[in-house]
């Protein structure tokens, strides 16, 4: 059994690598870790883990509904993004929907699972895998949907707010759903300001997805959420899944996150330095370095085995042949501290010029 195909698989490395604790680039969360307040709030529930978690997420939905604006009722929240992307599958029952290529394979996935067609509007390397007006052609009245990431996922590219209102019209004009994926946004300088939720009142079509997954570093907790201004919506992503979906963990996770605001702020900035020299540091080794502005790098490299010649070093990279729309070379790699972030330059040196390896990860 490989890697999991979406990075941040540890347990698949502890079982190639007996002993040895790796540094992961393969999976996008915020390199400070989970704040403090959000591990104290995770430590004390672990006491009311007995009970029943609320089925309706009450106090994080009015958490969130206070934070951006929104009544409760305007909020659903999921088992992670991914969950709320099965559910929007089956709610909305789409015959056809349009996605962008390269971008994130679970809506793809969930598309299909539930019976849905997906068209692929393909991203061009030439203007760094950005997401131009040439979209606004495919958005007709042959499509129900378009699912757009911002910022996309692999390529870090944010879409120009601009460009965004004119989907959004487009989108309004045609009786297209309209659902953008936003949980790397929270690693913008100006998150709100670009937000979708501005678009709420305007489009009754529209979904907006976020997740603390990436932000709070809670990949292992699973919470991610959605807003619209659609009550069926939010009825119809109920009914689509099972009830208790986010664990207690996860809602007192969630809660206390919503209070963690200079956090969030020294995040921001040390991902916008530490993106800076590691995009750097990669044209120094001879990659090709596509322009981004999310927690992670996607780059290119003449060596196609470099993710896993990097493996033995205690190094994890995510491969990105496998996301439709690139090829065999194609990187991501997350940003994380300085020190860190050098040790991956410096093993990815010595991949290219042939160098023995000198260890793998810390020892256990």
């Amino acid at each position: 059994m490989g890697f999991f195909a979406h990075g941040g698989d540890l347990d698949g490395y502890f079982r190639r690598f007996p002993g040895r604790v790796p540094l992961d680039f393969s999976a996008s969360l915020n390199p400070l870790g989970m704040p403090g307040p959000v591990r104290a709030a995770l430590h004390e529930a672990v006491e009311e883990c007995g009970r029943y978690p609320d089925p309706f997420c009450r106090a994080l939905s009015e958490g969130l509904a206070a934070r951006w604006g929104l009544a409760p009722e305007q909020v659903f929240c999921g088992n992670g993004a991914a969950e709320i992307f099965d559910r929007l599958a089956m709610a909305l029952k789409l015959k056809n929907a349009l996605l962008t290529a390269p971008g994130f394979s679970e809506y793809e996935r969930a598309l299909r699972a539930s019976g849905c067609g997906c068209r692929f509007h393909t991203l061009r390397e030439e203007t760094g895998f950005a997401v131009t007006e040439r979209i606004l052609s495919a958005l007709t009245g042959e499509i129900d949907a378009v699912f757009l990431c911002s910022p996309n996922n692999p390529t870090g590219q944010a879409i120009a707010p601009e460009l965004l209102n004119r989907i959004a019209e487009r989108c309004a004009e045609t009786g297209v759903w309209l659902v953008v994926d936003e949980c790397f946004g929270g690693f913008l300088a100006d998150d709100r300001a670009r937000s979708m939720r501005r678009w709420l009142g305007r489009c009754d079509r529209l979904v907006v997805v976020r997740a603390f997954t990436k932000l709070y570093a809670l990949a292992g907790v699973r919470l991610g959420w959605c807003m619209t201004q659609n009550p069926e919506v939010i009825q119809a992503l109920r009914a689509a899944g099972q009830p208790w979906n986010v664990s207690y963990l996860a809602q007192k996770a969630g809660v206390a996150a919503l209070n963690c605001d200079k956090f969030v702020q020294e995040s921001v900035r040390l991902i916008q330095r530490e993106r800076a020299g590691m995009a750097d540091g990669l044209r120094r080794c001879g990659m090709r370095v596509c322009p981004g502005q999310a927690n992670f790098v996607l780059f290119r490299s003449p060596d196609t085995a470099l993710a896993e010649k990097l493996l033995p070093r205690g190094i994890l990279l995510r491969d990105c042949a496998n996301f439709r729309g690139l090829e065999a070379g194609w990187y991501r790699a997350a940003v994380r501290k300085r020190e860190q972030n050098q040790r991956l330059l410096e093993s990815i040196q010595e991949v290219l010029h042939g160098k023995n390896n000198h260890g793998a990860g810390h020892v256990l």
